[in-house]
């Protein structure tokens, strides 16, 4: 249908990340606990009976029914699955593990933007997106591939805000189906790769990571020219955004650029079917100064949606990033309860959830329940028309003989 698309070229998103045993370790050890002779010390920490709604994980189909059981004992009674796949691609399975799972695992659907380079381009993403729709995609997960990984024809990259792809985004709308996307990524993955980057390690781990200098090519091919510059690449989304006001769009990783809140309150003070989503970047945004971030949460609390960007592979886990190893389930309890003690306490300088993403500490917003409560599960529910599905009853005890 498409013919030869060898010319298509995607970034290979690796996955590895030192495991976070030490992380786990000093998270405990460095943990503030609860003051005041009158509180009570057996008291649960957190918010754990608000349920959690977490808008960005990636989760095998043959791995659904664990990987929901595990979920739920931190709290997150419903997820949202970006690595849901195409028609004929992966998403019979997506949506089949969504039923298993009692609608606990929901897959979004994904489209093959390199069909752009073909006659029937707007013919296919219309189609997908019908057939996505029916079979019970919940949204669209863009990857960062389109805007650094997908090439024209010419060499050149296919840019994220590209007219030829309005199609595809004006029927998403359409149809109601959210767009999850990934533009850019850090900002210091755009910067030379040196020791004095601040994600050298990461970077080390990862060296394809790096957008900084020509794009590589394989040996005899013509250069490519360089990457684009991180604001570069931020500002074709802000475009893409801007062009679909009917369209509701999720900016994956706090709106792409946690590195910048003035940047991203400005898309969404500009764009009123925008949203974003905290995955993968508290490590990035809890550094903010924290007045300043308890500002930002408070006055957007209706558009900020709780993600992770949790990844489970049957070789382990990816927590936030990953280096030379993958996380083990050691890892995935401190993992999550550095995101509660971010949202929920007061408490200054303790590791952050992904000791990969950089070598520093982050401080408590202590939000109120109402705010924990509109970002843990009432935005998605919202932006997504999600029911939350009932608390498992608690296990019957077993009788004694």
């Amino acid at each position: 249908m498409f013919g030869d698309m060898r010319n298509a070229r995607t970034l290979g998103v690796a996955a590895a990340l030192v495991a976070s045993l030490v992380g786990g370790f000093l998270w405990w050890t460095t943990r503030i606990p609860p003051g005041g002779p009158d509180e009570d010390p057996t008291a649960p920490r957190f918010a754990e009976d608000i349920p959690k709604i977490d808008v960005h994980v990636h989760v095998p189909a043959g791995m659904a029914e664990g990987t929901v059981d595990l979920l739920g004992r931190y709290g997150v009674r419903l997820a949202l699955n970006a690595s849901g796949g195409s028609p004929g691609r992966g998403l019979e399975q997506t949506t089949a593990a969504a039923r298993r799972t009692s609608g606990r695992l929901l897959p979004y659907c994904n489209l093959e933007w390199q069909n752009v380079a073909y006659e029937d381009w707007a013919q296919y993403a219309v189609t997908t997106l019908e057939q996505c729709k029916a079979m019970g995609a919940i949204g669209l997960k863009i990857y960062k591939a389109l805007g650094l990984g997908y090439m024209n024809r010419d060499g050149t990259l296919l840019a994220i805000d590209d007219p030829r792809l309005d199609v595809a985004f004006e029927r998403a709308g359409e149809l109601g189906l959210p767009v999850l996307m990934h533009s850019g990524d850090p900002r210091a993955f755009f910067e030379p790769p040196t020791e004095d980057n601040e994600r050298y390690a990461e970077l080390g781990a990862h060296p394809s990571w790096s957008f900084y200098g020509p794009i590589p090519t394989r040996p005899g091919d013509p250069p490519l020219g360089n990457w684009p510059s991180w604001i570069e690449v931020l500002r074709q989304f802000e475009r893409r955004v801007g062009r679909h006001p009917n369209t509701t769009f999720v900016g994956a990783h706090f709106g792409n650029a946690p590195e910048d809140l003035d940047f991203v309150a400005r898309m969404l003070d500009a764009n009123p079917s925008y949203v974003i989503e905290t995955g993968a970047r508290v490590p990035e945004f809890g550094r903010h100064p924290v007045a300043r971030l308890k500002a930002f949460f408070e006055r957007y609390h209706d558009r900020i949606l709780f993600g992770t960007d949790f990844q489970r592979i049957p070789a382990g886990f990816v927590l936030g990033s990953v280096g030379d190893e993958l996380n083990t389930i050691g890892d995935v309890a401190p993992f999550f309860e550095s995101h509660w003690r971010f949202f929920e306490t007061e408490d200054v300088d303790f590791p952050h959830p992904s000791p990969i993403q950089g070598d520093w500490t982050i401080s408590g917003i202590h939000l109120p329940r109402p705010i924990l409560e509109d970002i843990y599960h009432r935005n998605a529910e919202r932006v997504f028309g999600l029911e939350l599905p009932a608390p498992d009853p608690p296990a019957t005890p077993t009788p004694t003989q």
